[in-house]
C-alpha cells in the first residue's frame, strides 16, 4: 500500500507519536508561555487597580456649603464692595 512503509521511510502523517524528548520540550514551552501569560495579566490587573485608586484619591472632599459660599462671594456686585480712594 502506498504511504505504509516499514522503517524510517514515508509514513502516514500523524500515525506516530512524537518522541519523549520532543514532547517534554513542548510541555516546557507551554509551561513558560502559561507563566508569561499569567504574569502579563497580573501586571495589567495591578495597573488597572492602581489607576482606579489614583482617581478615587483625586475626588475633592469639601462640603457643598463652602463651595456655595465661595460662589456667593465671587458673584457679589461691585457696588457692595468698600470704595478705596
Amino acid at each position: 500500500m502506498p504511504g505504509h512503509r516499514v522503517g524510517k521511510e514515508h509514513c502516514v502523517a500523524g500515525s506516530r507519536r512524537p518522541s519523549f524528548l520532543k514532547r517534554q520540550k513542548e510541555q516546557k514551552r507551554l509551561a513558560r508561555a502559561s507563566e508569561k501569560r499569567d504574569a502579563r495579566l497580573a501586571r495589567k490587573r495591578a495597573q488597572v487597580a492602581e489607576q482606579t485608586e489614583s482617581t478615587e484619591q483625586v475626588v475633592p472632599v469639601e462640603p457643598v456649603d463652602s463651595a456655595e459660599r465661595a460662589d456667593d462671594e465671587a458673584t457679589k456686585p461691585i457696588d457692595e464692595s468698600p470704595e478705596i480712594n
